[in-house]
Order: structure tokens, then C-alpha cells, then sequence
């Protein structure tokens, strides 16, 4: 009753985050020790939200940045997907690079197969023996988290490829932008179960 003559509000109750897909920019989670190389029991904030409009189709992936070059979102057929950009010097130990270059020849039909050289240890968990390409299209990079209400910014436009491992558990997924700045990333599929801890910030 005083609370209403006096014009306090109550506080709101806090917000709980129940699964990965909720995560927002600020919030908390920590990895269990089946997580990849790198992110074994590790605690990690969410330091940036963006969308990627896959093709121009309207199908929007929201992609949560874990600083480091990780990444995290929901995969399209539902499993967990975390990513690790790798730059080229890792490129070239892991792939042959006029395999991998073949990726970008728009003479060939998008159906290329590429061989891991070898397994870095630095790398366990990452990666597949063979990939095979699943997507070639472009797509649509925009600020701000599709999951809310604010409007999303943008629009930037990058050519977009992927690369799946046979039993679908590791892609490599690459984004070409304007200019020739070429972004390569290495993608672990999983459960969520990988996900031990989350904390809403």
C-alpha cells in the first residue's frame, strides 16, 4: 500500500537464462571437459550479439561472440555450434591451399572435397579428417541481436562457403567481404550437454 502512495515500483524479477540459445551480451557460460581443445571448463562471457542472413532467404543465424575469435549459435539442424577462427598460417598446416582454394573458383560446381593434412594437437576436437562442401551462397552480416527487439543494423554482404566432415560433427566455414578480407573458422557440432554452467548477467 505505501509502496503504491509513494510511486515505488518493485523490483523485476531477474532475468534466468535456461539454455545457450538464450544468452544474451554480458551473460556467462562455462564449457564441461568434452568441449574442444581450448574451451575444457572454460568460463567465458558473452561479449557481442550479431545476426548472419544466410542467402537472402530470410533464415537468420544469431551468432553470440565469445571473445577470442570464438563463437557460438544454434545450428540449423539444431545442434550447438562453436566456432574458432583460425588465421592462415593454421590455413596452410591443416589444408593443402590449392585444395582449399578451389573454394572460391566460380567455374566449379560447390561440391568440393578437402583433406586435413594433419591433426594439430593444439586443435583436438576441432577437426574432421575429410570435409565436404555443403554451401556456397551469399549472405548478410547485420549489428545486433535478432532475438530482441531493437532493430537490426547493417548489412553487410559477404560470400559465404561450408564445408561439413562426413558423420556431420566439425564444418569449416569461411566468409570472403569486400576488399578480399577472408575470415576461415573452425566449427565443433554438438549437444548442448558441452554446456555446463550458464549465468545471466
Amino acid at each position: 500500500m505505501l509502496r503504491r502512495l509513494f510511486g515505488r515500483k518493485e523490483e523485476p524479477p531477474p532475468r534466468r537464462a535456461a539454455h545457450a540459445w538464450e544468452l544474451r551480451s554480458g551473460d556467462f557460460v562455462k564449457f564441461g571437459f568434452v568441449a574442444p581443445h581450448g574451451l575444457s571448463q572454460a568460463e567465458l562471457q558473452v561479449v557481442s550479439v550479431h545476426a548472419v542472413e544466410l542467402g537472402g532467404s530470410g533464415k537468420i543465424r544469431r551468432v553470440l561472440g565469445l571473445g577470442g575469435g570464438r563463437e557460438l549459435w544454434r545450428d540449423e539442424r539444431g545442434a550447438l555450434a562453436v566456432a574458432l577462427e583460425i588465421q592462415r598460417p593454421t590455413v596452410e598446416r591443416l589444408f593443402d591451399l590449392d585444395e582449399f582454394a578451389r573454394l572460391f573458383d566460380s567455374d566449379e560446381p560447390p561440391n568440393l572435397t578437402l583433406n586435413r593434412r594433419r591433426e594439430l594437437p593444439e586443435l583436438e576436437g576441432w577437426t574432421a579428417p575429410v570435409y565436404r562442401q555443403e554451401a556456397a551462397l551469399q549472405a548478410y552480416r547485420h549489428e545486433g541481436d535478432p532475438g530482441s527487439a531493437t532493430k537490426l543494423r547493417g548489412g553487410e554482404e559477404f560470400d559465404h562457403y561450408r564445408l561439413v566432415g562426413d558423420r556431420r560433427r566439425f564444418a569449416v566455414e569461411v566468409a570472403v567481404f569486400d576488399g578480399g578480407r577472408t575470415d576461415v573458422a573452425l566449427v565443433a557440432l554438438a549437444s548442448e550437454s558441452i554446456v555446463e554452467e550458464i549465468w545471466a548477467a
